[in-house]
């Protein structure tokens, strides 16, 4: 793996970095306190970020998309994640729709929503977790029956993101009990044709991200939104973790990058003793704690997307980046508070709310000890859970 960016990246950062300084940064604060994003505030705020490849930056051109690399793609997540976090969950579920449509979807399910999904005519969420099925995906209890030409969908699915604004649920259910984790599949179900609904579920970080509990309730979906083969849905979404993982990853770099960057500015301005505090050692010992950190997880990641563009699988890889990642972004975020003092608690500066996001993050797409389980099966050989 080259550690070095290309000239095209190094542009791509500079342009993205000059977007979030001019368009998202002055606005975040002000809509992260008013909660999770309503539909329209999104689909603005998705649009805003479209003409840079946010949506469609990964597919392929004869989809729509630039057929970027996924360091690029990294590139365009942390920068994104400095400036919000809470807008890059959104923007990133967002896209997981298109993705899905183009890795697994039919021609004529292509036809019917890949061009409103690149646009943010429609925005999709991916319905896995369950209130008893979390890190044990294998416990889905969401059921599919084929009626005829529909399915009927009956289950609950909770801490589903963009969920309260999803024109289009991708849901993993179980089609057939009797074949285990090879008994699962997916429907792509379209609310308007399938109504279900959904419930606002609040939480401490994130809080521009909406995150809802859905039930659907002898839901009816058309025979022809199956989306990829029937009972390949486990095997899909276990390979969708990786890659979802190391992009947690990378939202943790960018939340660190961010506090990194207003604890150098504080440090720098805010005098004590008749002197900038970042003239005393103990300061500087954790702006270099946090840098080092940062870079770390920076690297871990850009590890396992190295994998991913090699078309390798990346479990470990994927959950080291994972756990670390994120556990670092609380140890970075923690440490802008205390060089912060008294302001680092106020909501007048955004460095609580990185506090905030970066915790939030140790928990979806898996623990840090489920992260730090699966390392050690993949290293050792021995299972601790099923």
């Amino acid at each position: 793996m080259d550690f070095q960016l290309t000239e095209e990246q190094k542009m791509l950062k500079r342009t993205a970095r000059e977007f979030m300084e001019k368009e998202i940064i002055p606005i975040a604060d002000e809509y992260d306190r008013r909660g999770p994003l309503s539909k329209e505030d999104a689909t603005w705020l998705i649009r805003k970020l479209i003409p840079l490849g946010y949506l469609s930056g990964s597919l392929p051109e004869e989809y729509g998309g630039l057929n970027l690399d996924h360091i690029s793609g990294a590139i365009l997540s942390e920068e994104l994640c400095r400036a919000w976090a809470g807008l890059s969950g959104v923007v990133g579920i967002a896209a997981g729709l298109p993705r899905a449509l183009v890795e697994a979807g039919t021609d004529e399910q292509r036809k019917s929503y890949l061009s409103a999904a690149l646009s943010a005519d429609i925005i999709g969420c991916a319905a896995i977790t369950e209130p008893d099925a979390g890190s044990d995906a294998r416990s889905i209890q969401t059921t599919a029956v084929l009626d005829g030409d529909e399915w009927i969908l009956n289950g609950t699915k909770t801490w589903i993101s963009n969920g309260t604004i999803a024109d289009i649920a991708h849901v993993i259910c179980v089609t057939d009990r009797g074949k285990g984790a090879l008994g699962m599949s997916a429907l792509l179900v379209e609310k308007k044709v399938s109504p279900f609904t959904a419930r606002e579920l609040h939480k401490l970080g994130l809080r521009a991200f909406p995150t809802a509990e859905l039930s659907f309730v002898d839901c009816r979906v058309p025979k022809g939104n199956q989306i990829g083969h029937l009972g390949d849905a486990y095997q899909r979404t276990m390979y969708t973790f990786e890659r979802a993982r190391t992009g947690l990853c990378i939202m943790g770099v960018g939340i660190a990058q961010a506090a990194i960057d207003a604890s150098i500015k504080y440090a720098q301005e805010r005098k004590q003793f008749g002197r900038p505090i970042g003239s005393f050692q103990m300061i500087q010992e954790m702006i270099c704690d946090m840098v080092t950190e940062t870079e770390a997880a920076r690297l871990l990641a850009y590890w396992a997307y190295d994998l991913i563009e090699r078309g390798e699988r990346c479990r470990k890889e994927s959950s080291i980046a994972k756990a670390y990642g994120t556990e670092m972004a609380v140890r970075v975020t923690s440490k802008a508070i205390q060089i912060h003092g008294a302001m680092g608690l106020s909501d007048e500066l955004p460095v609580e709310r990185y506090f905030r996001d970066a915790r939030t993050i140790t928990i979806p797409d898996g623990t840090t000890q489920i992260q730090k389980l699966i390392v050690g099966r993949e290293t050792l050989g021995i299972r601790a859970f099923t």
